[in-house]
């Protein structure tokens, strides 16, 4: 038989899902892992996708997404990120933020290309930047707050170097960059000539005075070369819908079409119609999660200085970055050995590229009662480490 596609055979599954594989062979786990709202869909929004299909909705839409939704999209936008973009040529919707960012990186990459991130960087840009023919360029962003800077970006850069991928609120940290951050990264993305592909999936959910995390995109010239990956997911607990949007200039959209029409066709019609009700009736559904998700972490915060478990304090998302370096085990072995002995799932750092290890990602994408039987099973866990070490 012949060889499969290179670089498909040297992607990994994703770590995240890896974990999974074990959870499904032990009984009575709680699962931290997976960043799925336990909450449900908002009404209105469940309502649109039962309407849709009892008035057989149920065919095919326009490759882009339906009109009425992508119009729905430009005024989100407008009143979101300040910005104009245009409903026909600048707006895709997609089977997800998962399908935006395969999209994205298959239309802009050549073979042999360089796409730098910050690591810890989310499983999907690595391998999609694999598939696309391109090589991960992993930036260390832990002596940095886990943040990004123009330094580390400079050093980073290379003749190779297509674009630049930033994720914040970055899963799985929870960081923020501030506009004055995002300047400074701006000019050294101008001054060599970069695209950005900015994935702002999290950015309405976030804790203290700000509403809406900053996004690259709004800094002056710079939606000319910027990706915007944004979508549903995480806003309005809608994993299952599978919906989300890509905003590019229309040249880049252009391209990016013919990528999207081949690999997927179209999102579901019954998804899209539920996204305009999610995007209109129950626009204001993040505000309404953000007070949810501040109780859990700061359940889960006060319970790991308890435990004397350094962290990442989340500024946006839902997940805490843990410290285990003190344990003295690879964040995969550590990661196992919890799910196996103490039933607990968590995702290690090793998910999220090398430059992790030490760390893992707990979601508390949960019911507080679900996270305080998770808390007592890691504290049993750390009580028994320091049983062991003594």
């Amino acid at each position: 038989m012949k060889n499969i596609n290179k670089y498909v055979e040297k992607a990994q599954q994703s770590g995240i899902r890896h974990i999974s594989d074990f959870v499904d062979d032990i009984s009575d786990v709680i699962q931290l892992t997976v960043g799925e709202i336990d909450l449900p869909t908002p009404e209105e929004t469940k309502l649109a996708g039962i309407n849709a299909i009892k008035n057989n909705f149920t065919k095919y839409t326009s490759n882009a997404g339906t009109l009425e939704l992508r119009k729905t999209i430009s005024t989100f936008v407008k009143k979101h990120y300040g910005m104009a973009y245009d409903y026909k040529n600048e707006i895709t919707v997609t089977v997800g933020v998962s399908e935006g960012i395969d999209l994205t990186l298959r239309t802009l990459c050549n073979i042999g290309d360089e796409i730098i991130m910050a690591s810890p960087a989310y499983p999907a840009y690595i391998t999609s930047t694999k598939i696309a023919g391109a090589k991960p360029v992993f930036v260390d962003t832990s002596k940095t707050d886990f943040k990004l800077t123009p330094e580390l970006l400079k050093n980073a850069i290379t003749p190779k170097t297509k674009a630049v991928i930033l994720n914040y609120p970055n899963n799985p940290t929870g960081t923020i960059l501030s506009v004055e951050e995002l300047a400074k990264l701006a000019e050294v993305i101008k001054e060599n000539d970069l695209y950005v592909i900015t994935d702002d999936v999290y950015d309405l959910l976030v804790y203290g005075s700000i509403k809406q995390s900053p996004s690259i995109v709004t800094l002056p010239n710079m939606k000319e070369r910027t990706v915007v990956l944004n979508g549903l997911s995480k806003s309005h607990s809608m994993t299952g819908w599978r919906i989300g949007y890509v905003l590019a200039p229309d040249w880049i959209s252009k391209e990016m079409f013919k990528v999207h029409q081949t690999n997927v066709g179209g999102a579901s019609s019954i998804s899209q119609a539920a996204a305009i009700a999610a995007m209109t009736e129950d626009s204001n559904n993040p505000a309404k999660l953000v007070p949810i998700f501040e109780k859990r972490k700061k359940f889960i915060t006060d319970y790991l200085d308890k435990l004397n478990i350094p962290f990442v304090n989340p500024e946006g998302a839902f997940y805490i970055f843990a410290d285990i370096h003190s344990f003295n085990m690879s964040s995969w072995n550590f990661s196992i050995w919890l799910l196996k002995t103490y039933k607990l799932a968590v995702v290690p750092g090793t998910a999220f590229s090398e430059y992790a290890e030490g760390y893992i990602r707990i979601s508390y994408a949960a019911d507080l009662t679900t996270l305080k039987k998770a808390m007592s099973r890691l504290e049993l866990a750390v009580k028994s480490l320091k049983i062991i070490n003594k």
